[in-house]
């Protein structure tokens, strides 16, 4: 990309970017003529940059005072937003900026805001706070943001917001970005800004046309074995799982944990560190899934997720726009997979009449089509692996294991070591759900009967919890030749099986399926992995901490325990 700022070209070719999207094309030159702008544009249009360029061009880095507030609705996205200005800045010499949120202690803060910086990235609230410490001034700014307007409006920010834009300088300029445009919205652009030019990228609430969207009937018991197979079959780097509720998060993450895939989840009740190292693990690869609430991924910018599964229809027709929206961002590819039971197809035809989309039906694939895709992948990444990398340090190994066995029984001996640990419950028989209208006669009967299985689900919830805290384990079998480890922490510490893998994780950047045997005792617990993964265990949990506690690690004594 040709840009006009040298530093600011740099940065962007290190960033990858080739040409302006439809949004930046029409509105950086607005902003840069100092006009207030109303764009309206999807998720992943790519507005930060949008914004983001114009105001490091016009800002005077010679002068101490705060000249750019950007407002964001959730603490996630405030943490993108800086990251993505401080890397589009990364050689504009003298840049400050600083991000204020809530769960982090005000106290850092309060230190960076001393430090004079030129641009603000915060929510709401905690802006509101500083500003009344007197630390955020608005007198002087020359520009103030509003990025996903409309989702600080749907999370209460109203009265804050307008708080901070009556309060601001009068000559400042205004930018505010919105994926849709309800009459609060409206209300604030008549009243805040000043001749507003409103530039649209979208029509209505119509979806990415980059996205190819499925759709899936399957009866409630079988779905999390439906993403399964789709997980087999689509074989994503970067999947996104959306759930109504925390609740069903936890269950399903859980679940997807004992199938042997490597992913975590993020929620409203879990604490704000936590999310952003769920969240830093998504992004640099470490998860392959993540399992979230529409609440908690509001305002992400999560780039390179190729699919999003929709395990539960959302109950509002304009969270499934947002949702995909996390996929085929700025040109790319993307794919939405959609579970619905007979009682979600109501709330699926609301989505298509509001996305204006077809959502096509397909079936799950069978655990036969499933098998063969896995060993026709299988088959490809070997033969990659053969062309591709130098294997000479395993030659010696390899003839050795040749000359005492046949073959095809060492190569099936390999496969059999990478395969997936799972240990969950196999459910081999067409999942599919005939949702026709033949079908719904004996509706009542149904949920009845469905009832009664959620009552027998919930049951098994409340006893799997129980056991986790009175000795139960969770994880696969341990290999003989693995490596058993003893922890001096336990249940009597808050550890659960899921909080003690991802506390290993976190520590470790093992993956969780290679943290294998949990097992949780009252004061002290367990675990298994690779031999080759040893040094690293035994360095990185050396003098770390678990609720203040300094946790000791050694090889377990007795395998068995």
């Amino acid at each position: 990309m040709i840009y006009e700022n040298k530093n600011i070209e740099k940065a962007l070719t290190e960033m990858g970017f080739e040409e302006f999207t439809d949004i930046q094309a029409q509105t950086i030159p607005l902003i840069i003529e100092g006009k207030d702008v109303i764009g309206h544009s999807q998720t992943g249009t790519g507005k930060t940059a949008a914004y983001t360029l114009p105001i490091l061009e016009m800002i005077d880095y010679d002068d101490p005072k705060i000249q750019a507030i950007i407002l964001c609705p959730t603490r996630e996205l405030v943490v993108q937003v800086k990251g993505e200005i401080d890397k589009i800045g990364k050689y504009v010499p003298r840049l400050k900026t600083v991000s204020v949120y809530g769960g982090e202690p005000i106290s850092r803060q309060i230190l960076s805001l001393k430090k004079k910086p030129q641009i603000i990235v915060g929510t709401p609230g905690r802006t509101i706070d500083h500003i009344n410490r007197k630390l955020i001034k608005l007198q002087d700014i020359k520009f103030l943001v509003l990025d996903e307007a409309d989702e600080m409006l749907k999370m209460g920010f109203k009265e804050d917001i307008e708080t901070i834009l009556e309060n601001a300088n009068k000559d400042r300029q205004t930018v505010m970005f919105s994926a849709t445009m309800p009459r609060a919205i409206l209300d604030i652009t008549k009243r805040y800004m000043k001749n507003a030019q409103h530039i649209s990228v979208i029509e209505d609430e119509e979806t990415n046309k980059d996205i190819t969207q499925y759709y899936y009937n399957v009866n409630e018991k079988n779905k999390v074995e439906a993403v399964a197979r789709l997980l087999s079959i689509y074989n994503s780097k970067l999947t996104l799982v959306f759930c109504n509720t925390k609740r069903k998060v936890d269950d399903i993450t859980n679940q997807l944990i004992e199938k042997g895939y490597n992913v975590d989840k993020i929620h409203g009740d879990l604490q704000q560190t936590t999310r952003l190292q769920v969240l830093n693990k998504f992004h640099s690869g470490i998860l392959d899934i993540l399992v979230a609430t529409d609440v908690a991924a509001r305002g992400l910018d999560i780039k390179n997720v190729e699919v999003v599964i929709n395990f539960d229809v959302p109950e509002k027709a304009e969270y499934y726009v947002h949702r995909i929206g996390r996929t085929g961002r700025i040109g790319n590819k993307g794919m939405s997979l959609t579970l619905v039971t007979k009682k979600e197809m109501s709330r699926l035809d609301a989505v298509m009449r509001f996305s204006h989309s077809p959502i096509k039906k397909r079936n799950v694939p069978t655990t036969e089509r499933v098998e063969a895709v896995r060993q026709e992948k299988e088959v490809e990444d070997i033969t990659n692996i053969i062309l591709e990398t130098n294997l000479s340090v395993y030659d010696d190994i390899a003839t050795k294991l040749l000359e005492e066995n046949e073959a095809v029984s060492v190569v099936s001996a390999l496969l059999s070591k990478l395969a997936k640990n799972d240990v969950s419950s196999k459910i081999d028989e067409d999942i599919n759900e005939d949702v026709s209208k033949s079908s719904r006669g004996s509706r009542t009967s149904n949920r009845r009967e469905s009832g009664a299985r959620e009552r027998g689900r919930k049951k098994e919830q409340g006893g799997y919890e129980g056991k986790s805290r009175s000795g139960g384990s969770r994880g696969g079998k341990t290999n003989q030749s693995d490596i058993r480890f003893h922890i001096n922490l336990g249940a009597s510490d808050g550890l659960t099986p899921s909080k003690f893998a991802n506390f290993i994780s976190q520590n470790t950047n093992l993956r969780n399926s290679q943290i294998k045997d949990v097992t949780i005792r009252d004061n002290f617990s367990f675990f298994s992995t690779e031999p080759i993964h040893e040094a690293t265990v035994m360095k990185k949990l050396k003098s770390v901490k678990f609720s203040d506690k300094k946790a000791s690690v050694q090889i377990a004594n007795d395998k068995r325990n």
